[in-house]
């Protein structure tokens, strides 16, 4: 068993990434003990719609400027190279080679994992790796655990803890359209990328 490595996959739009990404992500290295950390930037995400505003590759830009000096974490370009809609069941297939015994931990938003059965075949999901939920306020723990369950009852799911931070990319870039106030929520290299490049305004 010492073969046996902890990886951990977090995917997202990352539109803009920002200090809760990155709570989030040196949390699941120390709470889940990875040895690894894929960073998934979505390509071109089938729930997300028209809601993605930045470029596959400028939010693959910022998110390599956020995880500068970061150890064990990697930005994996699987999604964003591929030119049809990605889903994560196919990510989690590539990474796991045949032969390859390793631990995964798929960590989601508990609003993406409450709604985990409208995903193309979540059972994929839920049978290869196990289900690491960032909690919500406004929805409890217990009813995203149910729902998993439901879907497959062998599912393994834990929560992570001391995940306080309520700030969204969608309202960091309403921020920016209105000229307000964003910078304490944002990576200083994310921050001086939005700028550089005149984005979201």
């Amino acid at each position: 068993m010492s073969g046996i490595k902890k990886i951990g996959v977090y995917g997202g739009t990352f539109d803009p990434p920002h200090r809760a990404h990155l709570k989030i992500i040196k949390e699941s290295l120390f709470q889940l003990e990875l040895d690894k950390l894929y960073v998934v930037v979505s390509g071109d995400p089938w729930m997300k719609g028209d809601r993605v505003v930045a470029s596959k590759h400028q939010r693959q830009e910022m998110v390599e400027s956020a995880l500068r000096g970061y150890k064990k974490v990697c930005l994996l370009k699987f999604e964003i190279n591929k030119e049809s809609p990605s889903y994560s069941y196919q990510t989690l297939e590539y990474l796991k080679t045949p032969g390859n015994i390793n631990d995964f931990y798929f960590i989601v938003g508990s609003d993406a994992a409450i709604n985990m059965d409208k995903w193309e075949k979540p059972l994929n999901i839920l049978n290869s790796s196990k289900i690491v939920c960032v909690p919500r306020e406004d929805i409890p723990n217990q009813s995203v655990e149910t729902k998993l369950l439901d879907i497959y009852p062998q599912a393994q799911i834990r929560f992570l803890k001391n995940i306080d931070e309520k700030i969204s990319s969608t309202t960091i870039r309403t921020f920016i359209q209105r000229n307000e106030s964003h910078k304490e929520y944002l990576n200083k290299n994310v921050y001086t990328y939005i700028l550089k490049n005149k984005m979201y305004l």
